[in-house]
């Protein structure tokens, strides 16, 4: 039995491998195609994400860098190392986020990390927290995982709020753990179970 807050769409477009649908999100895998919709995305956040993404170069807010790590996910995806799940409200096709799972470990472990952001004009409205219940819903149902990690600048205050409410189990920290904004910058460690997810 499929575990509440998802499901997956019985009509994918043309751009789409995967789509999920929650009670006002669309989550999908996007094809190359649709590099001009995620640069412009990107373009459009690049100074509201900068404090908390990894670090990037110019031409990561061009189209053919953008198709270019379309493709990628598209590859990965299909591999069973990454679900890469660009948000978008029921009925409208701009881009307002993506929720990404990651570190695909299988075998003993099953485990994966998530990772998220959001559009500046889209904060505080609980899209996040129902994209991220929803496909961790799918994830935890479709790759059998057994935990899922996320790791947050400590200063990152909403993130924290985030991930706490929705279930996440403080571990620990992980040091200078991603290049951020020019450096590399210590991470806060969250986990949650696949039996906290029911």
């Amino acid at each position: 039995m499929s575990r509440p807050g998802y499901s997956v769409s019985s009509s994918r477009y043309r751009y789409e491998m995967l789509a999920l649908e929650t009670e006002r999100l669309r989550l999908s895998v996007l094809r190359k195609s649709e590099g001009a919709r995620t640069a412009e995305y990107f373009i459009n956040n690049r100074d509201f994400h900068k404090k908390y993404s990894q670090t990037h170069s110019e031409d990561y807010f061009t189209v053919p860098m953008q198709k270019k790590y379309l493709a990628y996910d598209c590859e990965s995806f299909l591999e069973g190392s990454l679900v890469p799940l660009w948000i978008s409200l029921k009925g409208d096709n701009r881009l307002i986020g993506r929720v990404s799972y990651f570190n695909f470990a299988y075998g003993g472990m099953m485990s994966c990390a998530v990772g998220y952001h959001l559009d500046k004009d889209h904060t505080g409205q609980g899209y996040m927290t129902e994209a991220i219940k929803g496909s961790m819903a799918f994830v935890f149902d479709e790759y059998k995982m057994h935990r899922i990690e996320a790791f947050i600048l400590p200063d990152n205050e909403p993130s924290l709020k985030l991930i706490r409410n929705l279930g996440f189990h403080y571990e620990g920290q992980r040091k200078s753990y991603m290049h951020i904004n020019g450096k590399y910058m210590d991470h806060v460690a969250f986990y949650i179970l696949e039996d906290d997810v029911r």
